[in-house]
């Protein structure tokens, strides 16, 4: 890790053996290959290959988004029906790990006091430290959520059983507990939200999540407390009460200003992972069960304006979608949404379903790590469904996807009272292109219900033109084997079984169905 001493080193050695010191002052200068990388480098790096690898087409295009029945594939339907590839597994496990090791690395260099000094040039060394703790948090929540039991790290616990990314010291990590990582996690957000000196950049550039804006870093760190605490308070409701209450008093999101979304570019090279899965493909279109709830063919919300923002009409073709000039139907009739997990959606005309929006079919769009309306869902369920809270989610929702203000108030006053169902299926909505949340959020609710969202078993009724062209009038969803319901956890990679056996089957052991899709986690208790 001491790069500059192993270089230091490296030319007292030459010194020594050397009669000649002409050109010893070049040795330690290449501009091409520089001493070490500096943290906002890194940085930079980190959040941007954490969100391209679980938000891209297979770690979440052939995963949760759909299972969440945002989107369906359009050429065949095995992950649809939760027969998803062993190599998201292996992906999602291995590049978070990998991801990881970078964030441990800005800790360390601002930790060190020979590199410490350097690395504060771009920025303030805790901040450093407390936003890479807090990016810890998001990905060791994600693996915890798609696994269970998974080793872990954690920068202030010296719990023995948290030993991942020591791998000088362990090459063969145990696997910590859900509960003994969601309550470290909780403990590592306090303490970043805590050492954040909101007068000072956390970094000066690099960061393409806040550009360096502290407050917000904090904001972020208060706000995840609070959808984590959630979801524990099922199963330790006095940690979980007290996690919000000093969350929300440390300071939350509190507008679309605060979002935390992972910046893109416009060229192809630095683009989101759906534009590049549209590159030269168009396999997912936007699902039927989401396209009827906003059409408000389901539910009881009535038509959602948001339906115009989110999707395109199905008359639009991919490349007018891309170019972003096609022009938007406000007739509901001109959107249909893909059939969910149908076995034959190649003999369906490209005219007769849906693409998404070209608002979110663009190399900009940003990834959404968290955002305010998710917050004010949050406040409104903490809150014995605080009705107030429960519409400004709705209403934050709406404005981030640009909804005309009129129609916004509308919608507004015409939604039911907020309950765990009607909070939960409007959460499910704001969180669209989120799916590991909703995903989340559907395991620990239940909802959206069967009445939305199409459950193993039951059976879908096509349009007269999907029907026709398919020559079915109605078809049944099956899934997996016994499956009667949505996955509750990916399978261990199967590597794990020689790269770390022994700690794997003491893993499974713990499992309630063993390591398959059906084994629920923690706190998933509804």
């Amino acid at each position: 890790m001491k790069r500059i001493l192993t270089i230091t080193l490296f030319v007292s050695a030459l010194i020594m053996t050397s009669s000649c010191d002409d050109g010893l002052e070049e040795l330690n200068e290449n501009p091409n290959n520089p001493e070490f990388v500096l943290t906002n480098t890194i940085f930079n790096y980190g959040t941007k290959r954490y969100s391209d690898i679980t938000r891209d087409e297979f770690n979440m295009g052939r995963l949760d988004l759909n299972w969440m029945e945002y989107f369906g594939q359009t050429a065949y339907a095995d992950e649809d029906r939760y027969l998803y590839r062993e190599t998201s597994a292996t992906s999602i496990y291995q590049n978070s790990y990998f991801i990881a090791t970078e964030f441990k690395t800005i800790i360390d260099l601002n930790l060190d006091p020979e590199t410490a000094p350097i690395v504060a040039s771009v920025g303030n060394n805790e901040n450093q430290i407390a936003a890479s703790r807090i990016m810890l948090a998001c990905i060791f929540s994600d693996l915890t959520n798609f696994f269970g039991d998974v080793p872990y790290y954690s920068y202030g616990t010296d719990d023995p059983d948290f030993q991942a990314l020591q791998v000088d010291e362990i090459k063969s990590p145990v696997f910590a507990s859900q509960q003994k990582i969601y309550a470290d996690i909780l403990k590592e957000l306090r303490e970043s939200a805590d050492m954040i000196n909101v007068e000072e950049p956390v970094f000066t550039k690099g960061d393409n999540i806040f550009n360096g804006d502290a407050l917000k870093w904090k904001k972020f760190a208060n706000s995840l407390i609070l959808r984590i605490a959630n979801r524990l308070k099922g199963v330790d409701a006095g940690t979980a009460n007290s996690a919000i209450a000093a969350a929300i008093a440390s300071g939350i999101m509190t507008s679309n200003d605060d979002n935390a979304i992972q910046l893109y570019e416009t060229s192809d090279a630095n683009a989101s992972p759906f534009w590049v899965a549209f590159i030269g493909r168009t396999d997912f279109a936007v699902a039927a069960p989401f396209v009827d709830l906003l059409k408000g063919k389901t539910g009881k919300y009535g038509a959602d304006p948001r339906l115009f923002e989110m999707v395109a009409p199905k008359e639009a073709s991919i490349n007018s979608i891309k170019a972003g000039d096609y022009e938007t139907s406000l007739d509901q009739n001109d959107y249909q949404g893909i059939p969910f997990a149908f076995p034959v959606t190649n003999l369906l005309p490209r005219s007769t379903y849906s693409y998404m929006s070209s608002k979110v079919l663009r190399p900009d769009f940003g990834s959404v790590l968290m955002e305010y309306a998710e917050v004010q869902f949050l406040l409104s369920e903490i809150n014995n469904f605080d009705q107030t809270a429960y519409e400004n989610g709705v209403r934050a929702s709406m404005e981030k996807w640009g909804v005309p203000t009129a129609k916004i108030d509308a919608f507004v006053a015409n939604l039911p009272a907020a309950n765990l169902e009607n909070v939960i299926t409007q959460k499910y909505v704001a969180l669209y292109m989120q799916a590991h949340e909703a995903w989340a959020e559907y395991r620990r609710t239940g909802f959206p219900n069967t009445d939305i969202l199409l459950l193993p078993g039951e059976s879908y009724t096509l349009p007269p033109d999907q029907a026709a062209a398919s020559k079915l009038t109605t078809y049944e969803f099956k899934a997996a084997p016994n499956s009667t319901d949505l996955p509750f956890r990916i399978r261990y990679p199967q590597t794990l079984q020689t790269l770390n056996g022994e700690n794997l089957s003491n893993a499974i052991s713990k499992l309630p169905n063993g390591d398959t899709i059906l084994s629920k986690l923690f706190w998933d208790v509804n």
